[in-house]
C-alpha cells in the first residue's frame, strides 16, 4: 500500500513538472499595442519569406503553442503561431515584466524566412506602445 501512495504521488508530481511552464508566469494576455490599426502580415510567401509587423510574444504563455515546455519567443501570422530564432526574449527586457513577452502581446517588424514551421530572424524589432 505505502509503494502505491509513493507511485501516485510521484506521478502526479512529474506531471505537474511536465505541464507547469516556467512557474514565474504571471499570465494576464494583455494586449500591449492597439492590434487593429496595423497591417499586419497574414501569409507567407512561397518561398518562405516574411517582412512586416506581425503579434509577437511567449509562444506558451499567450500563443498556446502547446508542444512547448517553456517559454520561448513566438511570432504569429495570420492563425498560425512560429517559434522564433535568431533573437530571444530575454534581448527584449524582462519577459516577466508587465509589458514584458509571458505577460502581453507585442507588434513587432520583422524581416526573415519560414522554414519547418520556425521564423529563421535577420531582423527583428518590437515597435513602441
Amino acid at each position: 500500500m505505502k509503494n502505491i501512495t509513493y507511485l501516485i504521488l510521484t506521478s502526479l508530481l512529474s506531471i505537474n513538472l511536465v505541464y507547469a511552464g516556467c512557474g514565474s508566469c504571471k499570465v494576464s494576455k494583455n494586449k500591449v499595442a492597439i492590434l487593429g490599426d496595423q497591417n499586419f502580415v497574414t501569409t507567407i510567401a512561397e518561398d518562405g519569406a516574411v517582412s512586416g509587423l506581425v503579434q509577437a510574444s511567449c509562444g506558451m504563455c499567450n500563443f498556446s503553442m502547446k508542444s512547448q515546455k517553456e517559454c520561448n519567443l513566438a511570432i504569429q501570422i495570420g492563425e498560425k503561431s512560429y517559434l522564433v530564432q535568431g533573437t530571444k526574449m530575454s534581448e527584449h527586457g524582462d519577459a516577466h515584466a508587465k509589458d514584458g513577452m509571458c505577460n502581453a502581446v507585442r507588434v513587432a517588424n520583422v524581416v526573415g524566412n519560414v522554414k519547418d514551421d520556425i521564423f529563421l530572424a535577420d531582423s527583428f524589432e518590437l515597435q513602441k506602445n
